[in-house]
């Protein structure tokens, strides 16, 4: 016979509920990002990226965190033993962020060159142009 639920153990399909709420919630606020802050949003990254492969252990490494001492020392130092295999990837990461924030910023300069060409040609409307497409 089962006895009541221990409180110290989390809840597997609370868990669960959890991370799909939090990564439902992402995507919408992604979606409503204008490109400058999409821009400042990959700049930001580029910046931590380029920090963290400096670094012996990353920032906000949360599966090296453990209730238990002698767990989290052991976790820290696989990882500081591992890290080298893995500094490779964290300078292409980072020269990954780097090329995404040009590319988001050559979109910046497309829409104002776009937005000047609608202009010019007096379509004041950018919905317009979808409604005499075939």
């Amino acid at each position: 016979m089962a006895g009541p639920p221990d409180p110290t153990v989390p809840d597997p399909a609370a868990s669960e509920l959890a991370r799909e709420l939090y990564w439902a919630q992402d995507r919408v606020s992604r979606a409503r990002l204008t490109t400058p802050e999409v821009r400042d949003r990959l700049m930001d990254l580029a910046a931590q990226l380029r920090a963290d492969e400096l670094a012996s252990v990353p920032q906000g490494e949360g599966y090296l965190a453990s209730p238990s001492r002698w767990r989290r020392k052991l976790k820290y130092g696989l990882f500081r033993s591992m890290r080298p295999v893995s500094r490779r990837y964290d300078r292409v990461v980072g020269d990954l962020a780097e090329l995404t924030t040009g590319l988001a910023e050559r979109l910046m300069a497309a829409e104002v060159e776009v937005a000047r060409l609608r202009r010019s040609i007096g379509e004041d409307d950018p919905g317009e142009a979808e409604d005499h497409i075939p």
